[in-house]
């Protein structure tokens, strides 16, 4: 990439937060210039082990998955619970614009590192408390996950299911990565507002949160008489808003096209123009009130099975038709697309193999500004003494506070 200015150059984050939520939202902060410095227990981040079940190499000089959500950052691993490392944390925290954790609200409490007690050290502060559920009612206090809070309480799995099927799983840490997006955005707004009047401020976020506005759409169309997405789920509703197998047994989705305004030009590139013409064929309502709906579909499945899923995208795409095939995730690390915009790069892992791997990029690009390359992760501690010897820690010192159990 072209070096340029990177936007958020001079901006200090101190990080105290594991897996990925809070973590990636921290990262995407330092891609595009901040000073990103992650605190760890003496233990490390669990994310640093993912790889034993996700089955990716998670070895010191070559862990993919942490690299993603962890590329760039400095890295001091202390023990806060001792008087030494929690003045380390605090001599961090007095220098920095963002506090970011998700360690739970009594935790940080008890131990003195909540909004309150940390806006004293550091009055402009701007504190980002990543929680599970939030700060009010019965689970306010609950472990908070992916899983449970974004896809189980939030309602996505039980109405993306079909009656029956056992719920799927979807991809590990996808709320956690979509959350971290709307954390991200209450980050930065505060880091504006800071700008123009000086103050600092508490930006809060949850998963549960984050799982509701994704399916806003879903929430309230089930208030009224439809209460499940799915209650026929294979009754058609659209022929051109319908997803269909192919002769190569993959599947080709065609969505997002105005049945009425377009019938003529799909019925003619199916081959039964016929259709456009017929009045029992004119709307999507007509058709769901005198069941025709289901023939169009039926014709329509017998049509995609004469040709493969990419010669159907080719085609439809030459006419400007809205379609797609149905990837599977190992096909996107591969994809021209992708590649060419850099969507995601090839990184070089400085193990004894040089694994190389295909890592997904920040979302965001500016036309005057960069953003940092992928650096891959190194060791748990790695930038301890430099980080406290920036501090004003002596060598004598910091050996002290490691023998003491308060460093790593």
């Amino acid at each position: 990439m072209e070096n340029k200015r990177l936007p958020l150059e001079g901006v200090k984050v101190v990080e105290m937060a594991t897996v990925v939520a809070a973590p990636t939202t921290a990262r995407v902060l330092c891609a595009y210039g901040a000073e990103v410095i992650k605190v760890e227990t003496l233990g490390g981040d669990v994310m640093r082990s993912a790889g034993t079940h996700e089955f990716t190499p998670y070895d010191d000089d070559c862990n993919v998955l942490f690299t993603v959500h962890n590329s760039n950052k400095k890295f001091v691993s202390l023990n806060y619970k001792t008087e030494e490392g929690m003045k380390v944390l605090l001599d961090l925290i007095k220098e920095a614009d963002v506090f970011i954790t998700n360690v739970r609200e009594k935790s940080l409490v008890r131990n003195g590192l909540d909004y309150e007690s940390l806006k004293k050290v550091n009055p402009g502060l701007i504190f980002g408390h990543f929680k599970g559920y939030g700060d009010k009612g019965p689970s306010a206090n609950d472990p908070g996950f992916d899983i449970s809070a974004f896809w189980l309480r939030a309602g996505a799995l039980g109405d993306w299911q079909t009656e029956g099927a056992f719920p799927f799983l979807p991809t590990y840490a996808f709320g956690d990565m979509v959350t971290s997006s709307a954390f991200l955005a209450g980050i930065v707004m505060a880091l504006y507002a800071k700008k123009v009047t000086g103050i600092g401020t508490k930006v809060d976020t949850s998963l549960f949160a984050s799982g509701i506005w994704c399916n806003a759409i879903g929430l309230v169309q089930t208030q009224f008489d439809h209460k499940h997405m799915n209650p026929h789920p294979l009754r058609p509703t659209d022929p051109f808003n319908q997803t269909y197998k192919c002769k190569d047994g993959r599947w080709i989705g065609v969505y997002c096209n105005e049945y009425e305004m377009d019938r003529e030009k799909w019925y003619g590139l199916f081959g039964i123009p016929e259709f456009a013409a017929d009045p029992d064929y004119a709307s999507i309502k007509i058709m769901q009130e005198n069941g025709k709906i289901e023939n169009v579909i039926t014709i329509c499945n017998g049509i995609f099975l004469t040709k493969t899923a990419q010669e159907w995208r080719d085609y439809l795409s030459e006419n400007n038709c809205a379609c797609e095939i149905l990837k599977e995730q190992w096909e996107v690390s591969q994809d021209p697309q992708a590649i060419e915009n850099e969507y995601i790069v090839p990184v070089e892992f400085p193990d004894e193999d040089h694994t190389t791997v295909m890592l997904p990029n920040p979302p965001i690009e500016f036309s005057d500004y960069g953003r940092r390359e992928y650096k891959p992760t190194g060791v748990l501690g790695e930038d301890t003494d430099e980080i406290l010897t920036s501090l004003g820690y002596t060598k004598e010192q910091i050996e002290e506070m490691r023998a003491a159990g308060a460093i790593k």
